[in-house]
């Protein structure tokens, strides 16, 4: 989803510009159905994902997630990454 200050370069071709910002910031998580409708066709959702993972978003669905989808990638890399340094260190 487009941030409403400074944006980055890969928002300029993501499919949520110029729509109601709204739609992205919905009351619960299952309303969050018509955002990530729009996210399924976006061509920057990866990025948009990563961007949100990486600056710690809170609010609203970013690249087809929402806070608590973000929330379970965030964690789920972490125990890859610890299981993989384990594997590495034996």
């Amino acid at each position: 989803m487009t941030p409403p200050t400074s944006e980055p370069a890969w928002a300029a071709g993501a499919a949520c510009r110029g729509l109601d910002s709204a739609i992205f910031y919905p009351a619960t998580d299952e309303e969050a159905e018509p955002a990530k409708a729009v996210c399924g066709v976006c061509p920057v959702q990866e990025t948009c994902l990563e961007h949100a993972i990486e600056n710690r978003e809170h609010n609203g669905v970013w690249g087809g997630a929402t806070e608590r989808e973000r929330q379970r990638i965030i964690r789920r890399r972490r125990r890859q990454r610890s299981l993989a340094r384990s594997a590495a260190a034996s």
